[in-house]
């Protein structure tokens, strides 16, 4: 029975793809922001050579506030819908949110990324025509949270759960 079940669910999800911008880094202080961020996480026990990260930039009044997120499954980050996406120390990044040219510039250059959509019909409600999304916060692994202000990025937080 418990096999049926595992099958079941694995048959629901489904191959998506989507194609993102291949972004450039304008502003050059973010190098050196994400150097540390990746020397951190080489410290941690669930630290690979294919650790991805995700970078969301949304719009609060006349600052941008930036988030950095380390994750390991490149379906769930491919899921939240990027728009653009880098590589930087071999390490893929994914960009989310709102554009900023400020940060970031393209290259005009797209690339199609194919991952497994989570949001399959075991996981839509019965009663209503609306998808309804679980997400499940994994925090054990690292986020840095700064503000862009006036060309700066000001750290505000960092959470991480290993040294």
């Amino acid at each position: 029975m418990l096999c049926l079940i595992s099958v079941d669910m694995v048959a629901q999800q489904k191959e998506k793809e989507i194609e993102l911008l291949h972004l450039i880094i304008k502003d050059q202080s973010l190098l050196s922001i994400l150097d540390s961020v990746i020397l951190h996480e080489k410290e941690c026990s669930y630290y690979d050579c294919e650790l991805l990260f995700s970078i969301t930039i949304k719009k609060v009044k006349n600052n941008l506030f930036v988030s950095i997120e380390s994750q390991t499954d490149r379906n769930i980050l491919l899921g939240l819908t990027p728009y653009g996406y880098y590589y930087h120390q071999n390490h893929l990044f994914l960009v989310n949110g709102d554009q900023c040219e400020d940060i970031f510039s393209t290259c005009g250059k797209k690339k199609v990324f194919s991952y497994l959509d989570y949001h399959h019909t075991g996981f839509q409600s019965k009663k209503e025509e609306k998808t309804i999304i679980y997400s499940f916060n994994n925090d054990s692994f690292s986020q840095w949270h700064y503000w862009y202000v006036k060309s700066k990025f000001v750290l505000e937080e960092k959470s991480t759960s290993c040294k």
